[in-house]
């Protein structure tokens, strides 16, 4: 790494206002002052080869109408230097950039950008940078009529409408009760503050929405003097800063605004109860699925004291903790969450109950106070303490592996720089954290939790759904409509009319900017895979991967499921939803969940089915995933294995308390699940693996859990029953037989990457403890039949869900696994399709929030996906269409150009030092050609304009046949039913969910 400029020295401009490092990331970091601009910029120095530039400016949430929202999307479509129609998204979809977003939060606005290239970096540096200085959107108001909110009436007789990209992204969180929940402990905290303003709002304040209140912010907000940039990774800090001088800052003299005092409003102390109602449609639960909070504001705190309150939080987060204990003991069976919240424009504690009811606040109350009372008097039991310092160690130690780290990084200190004007955040954040582990009588931790005890202000706060609330408010919105088009004369009418054909033509031009390309030539080839070694020890097949990151390693078992029985499939989530629920011979509960915190770091578990590819490793597994200390190794997999095999499933009344905590988090009814719901029942058609994950995962699988709490509530209630005490019985036989066939050494499968001098000793260790298992070693295929439920028929091709929610879901997938002459330079045609089409008639003359094109190379897939959608005909239409459609679109070399560089990132993101080494050994073990994958990554730079008739036949056919899916609204879907030939029903007016079908 290249020296950094010392404090005092000046550069292009800016001067070193400070030094630092950050040592978790091996990093160095500069602070420099732009005098003349007012601008900031933090240079965060390591050897991260994913640069990334990101633009913060502070934005305070000055009214509840979601303007800053407005303007984020408002100001990356168009300025003068770069004319289009949404210059945003012409860089996302045709330029080498890695990652790309624009992001508001309640206290700040961020533009951030990755890239693997200085140059492309540069130039969409300036991009943002000027469109930030000159946006067209605040001189052209059909960008805000886009963005943010629109009327629209086709015909003198026809239906006013209301849209806009926003107010659709808004209108979408109606039913989302963790907002709206969020939202009125904010109102009640913070009354007649800005603090009491949280994002999101606006399809509650439509009526009072315009475009000079959103210039009005603009000028307010919108000064380098109030911006914060950082720039990321192992970058060309002298070429930025000269670029960012001589091109930008010297043009434009600081209006020296100063914003932070919005934040900084004092808070009226007191205790308030308040009752809140969170909109949700007839049928859908309205027990059990209240939100309950306690929120204690925290702005009288330090900012030590404000990170030191997180570490306490992560603590009592912790299912062993006072507060849950406490919890439990006066009968609290529910899932309680507490963390820190610093996304508003005061921190909180937050303190939250989840799936509860009305009439439990003042015992949740109560718990909170006395678990607050013993940790200031006692503390943290030292067990969960160490677990809880260790756990955090292992996280920092990780933070290399999270994906453009770079743009995580300047979130938080762009949040922390937005409240306080400071940039050191994580050098205080390291500090504090040696401060806090080193504190071994735990006093820091009492006097914040006494603290917490007494806060100067504080809200209890129930947030209750009801049903119906949701068909009012969109009833009251129809009628605010029509009395707002009855209103209108004539000739503002006949306006309208006009000025929507205008709109809609404007919308549909394809005007775009590709002033910011960078030559296709110049990109990197791809990384050869790291090495990989396999072999068989005692048994047991082991692929290792040397990893140069000392002391840290990840691991993974691939267990085989051929010897399930039929009835053991739907078992198997029960079964691991009980893992650290029970205890064992050797650990109690509590002392598993201290050492899953402490040995098995981000413990996942899960199913999959490789496919024929796989070879003999085409057969049901189930996995299990973590990370860990290299010298833990032995003490973590020995832990695992006697969690995986030793509970007592005999404590029927304990297995009952789980399913009675966790069942709702497995109904899939709820909105919040359509995005994963939607990809899961598309994905399920085109792949063995997701078909099987589905099958053993479906929205079905809540009524099985409801099934077996009836069977066990009823055992509980009627002990003298011997019918109900057999089933009850039959619960415990099924999961000690379904442990008993699926943790063998059955054909059992190990990775892990360490160290070099590690990773042998880990290897040795795990061979000899797995060896101990019960089971046949035999690696050799043989022949079983597969005996889960339905796996014998096909999935239906189009399937639609109903949830709870206002809007849709929607996918198509297109599978060119088996088409062997679709080609790597196919995919530039893909994204063009994408930008050119898809999104044209999706996004910006359709309704949905967004839409687009997105390609998976190692799945051979792609998938064409519209999100916060309110139609699906004309959605499902464009989609389909869309090979024919590319066969006529205009494509220029140059926009080619553009469409190969965004290929090529989406093909080739960067990944972590040890994410690559694991997803090499599983490609290994599942028969994914890296070959293959880097050959159709090379083949992209071949694309050319003569490729495009091909391509556009090509995903014709592969739409035709591809897989269809939509969730949400059931009204709409129901109004579309026969466009699809399953409906799923996951809605239950009984106060939960189950899944119908209907053809």
């Amino acid at each position: 790494m290249s020296r950094l400029p010392e404090t005092g020295q000046t550069l292009w401009g800016f001067t070193v206002t400070e030094r630092n490092t950050i040592s978790m990331l091996g990093a160095e970091t500069a602070e420099l002052f732009h005098p003349f601009s007012g601008a900031r910029l933090l240079y965060i120095h390591n050897d991260d080869r994913e640069l990334g530039f990101d633009l913060i400016y502070r934005t305070p949430q000055l009214d509840p109408l979601d303007s800053n929202h407005i303007l984020e999307h408002l100001m990356l479509c168009s300025c003068p230097k770069y004319p289009s129609r949404d210059v945003f998204f012409d860089m996302d979809s045709k330029s080498y950039s890695t990652f790309m977003n624009g992001i508001t939060d309640n206290t700040c606005t961020c533009y951030p950008v990755c890239s693997l290239s200085m140059e492309q970096l540069l130039k969409l540096m300036d991009v943002f940078l000027c469109c930030m200085e000159e946006p067209d959107a605040m001189k052209d108001d059909r960008f805000f009529r886009r963005e943010g909110l629109r009327f629209e009436l086709e015909e003198p007789d026809g239906e006013l409408s209301m849209l806009g990209t926003v107010l659709s992204e808004d209108w979408g969180h109606l039913t989302d009760i963790q907002e709206n929940a969020d939202s009125a402990a904010a109102e009640a905290l913070y009354q007649g503050q800005t603090a009491a303003n949280l994002l999101g709002r606006l399809h509650f304040h439509y009526k009072e929405m315009t475009f000079e209140k959103i210039k009005k912010a603009y000028e307010n907000l919108y000064d380098y003097s109030n911006c914060l940039m950082i720039l990321y990774g192992d970058a060309d800090l002298e070429a930025a800063l000269r670029f960012l001088d001589e091109n930008h800052l010297s043009r434009f003299k600081s209006r020296s605004l100063d914003l932070r005092p919005w934040f900084h409003e004092p808070v009226a102390p007191g205790f308030k109860k308040i009752r809140a109602e969170s909109p949700a449609y007839e049928g859908s639960p309205a027990i059990h699925s209240s939100i309950i909070d306690y929120t204690a504001d925290l702005s009288g705190l330090s900012h030590e004291d404000v990170i030191y309150m997180g570490f306490l939080a992560d603590m009592m987060n912790q299912d062993t903790s006072p507060i849950q204990r406490t919890a439990r003991s006066l009968g609290l069976n529910n899932v309680i969450e507490v963390y820190l919240d610093t996304a508003s424009q005061q921190p909180s504690l937050k303190f939250r109950l989840q799936n509860g009811d009305e009439g439990q606040e003042e015992t949740f109350l109560k718990a909170v106070r006395q678990g607050l009372m013993e940790i200031s008097q006692s503390g943290i039991p030292e067990a969960l303490y160490q677990a809880a310092i260790k756990e955090n160690r292992l996280a920092d130690l990780l933070m290399g592996e999270t994906p453009h780290l770079g743009f995580h990084l300047s979130e938080d200190i762009g949040r922390f720089w937005s409240l306080t004007g400071r940039t050191d955040y994580y050098s205080l954040y390291e500090q504090s954290f040696e401060t806090f582990s080193e504190d071994r009588e735990q006093a820091i931790l009492k006097r914040l939790a006494a603290w917490a005890l007494h806060p100067a202000a504080s809200v209890l706060s129930v947030t209750v759904p009801v049903p119906g609330l949701a068909e009012q408010l969109e009833a009251e919105r129809d009628t605010w409509l029509k009395e707002k088009k009855a209103g209108m004369t004539q000739e503002e009418l006949c306006c309208l009319i006009q000025e929507t054909r205008d709109f809609k033509a404007w919308s549909a031009a394809d005007e775009s900017c590709l002033d910011f390309l960078i030559r296709p030539e110049e990109l990197p080839e791809p990384e050869e895979d790291p090495e990989v070694f396999s072999e068989v020890r005692r048994g047991i097949l082991c692929f290792g991967s040397p990893s140069p990151l000392h002391g840290i390693g990840s691991y993974q078992l691939f267990f085989d499921l051929q010897q399930l029985e039929a009835e053991d499939w739907k078992y198997l989530t029960l079964y691991q939803m009980l893992l650290t629920e029970l205890d064992t011979d050797r650990f109690t509960v509590e002392q598993q969940k201290n050492m899953e915190q402490e040995l098995l770091y981000d413990c996942t578990f899960d199913e999959l089915y490789p496919g024929r590819e796989a070879g003999e490793n085409s057969r049901p597994m189930m996995s299990v995933a973590w990370s860990g200390l290299t010298g833990d190794f032995e003490t973590g997999l020995d832990f695992l294995l006697d969690l995986m095999t030793g509970g007592n499933y005999s404590d029927r009344e304990t297995i009952l308390q789980v399913i009675d905590k966790y069942i709702p988090d497995y109904d899939m009814s709820k909105g919040e699940n359509g995005p994963s719901l939607a990809y899961s029942l598309a994905e399920r058609c085109i792949r063995q693996d997701s078909r099987f994950r589905y099958l053993l995962n479906p929205p079905e699988i809540h009524g099985f859990l409801k099934e077996i709490q009836n069977r066990l509530t009823l055992e509980q209630e009627h002990p003298e029953d011997t019918d109900a005490r057999k089933a009850g019985e039959e619960v415990t036989k099924r999961l000690t037989g379904l442990t008993q066939r699926l943790v063998s050494r059955r054909k059992l499968v190990f990775l892990a990457s360490a160290d070099s001098e590690a990773l042998e000793d880990i290897l040795g260790s795990a061979s000899r403890i797995l060896e101990s298992l019960n089971g046949k070693t035999d690696m050799k295929t043989f022949s079983h039949s597969l005996t889960l439920p339905d796996w014998d028929l096909t999935p239906a091709r189009r399937t639609a869900a109903c949830t709870d929610s206002p809007l849709q879901e929607i996918r198509v997938l297109g599978d060119f696994k088996d088409m062997p002459e679709f080609k790597g330079r196919y995919l530039p045609y893909l994204l063009a399709a994408g930008d050119k089409y898809v999104k044209p008639a999706v996004r910006y003359q359709g309704r949905a929030y967004d839409s687009g094109i997105d390609f998976l190379l190692p799945g051979s897939y792609f998938t064409l996906w519209s999100t916060e959608d309110p139609d699906i005909r004309s959605t499902l239409s464009v989609f389909l269409q869309t090979g024919k459609a590319l066969k006529n679109l205009s494509i220029t070399p140059e926009d080619l150009q553009g469409y190969i560089l965004s290929a090529y990132a989406q093909a080739l993101l960067p990944v972590g030092i040890l994410n690559n080494r694991m997803r090499a050994m599983r490609r290994r073990l599942m028969g994914i050609s890296a070959k293959y994958i880097n050959e159709m990554i090379r083949d992209i730079r071949r694309s050319s304009v003569k490729d495009k008739e091909t391509a556009a036949a090509l995903i014709d056919r592969l739409l035709a046949a591809g897989s269809v899916s939509a969730v949400g609204n059931e009204k709409t879907i129901r109004e579309n039913g026969e466009l699809f030939e399953e409906i799923l029903t996951l809605r239950d007016t009984k106060g939960g969910s189950s899944a119908h079908t209907s053809p």
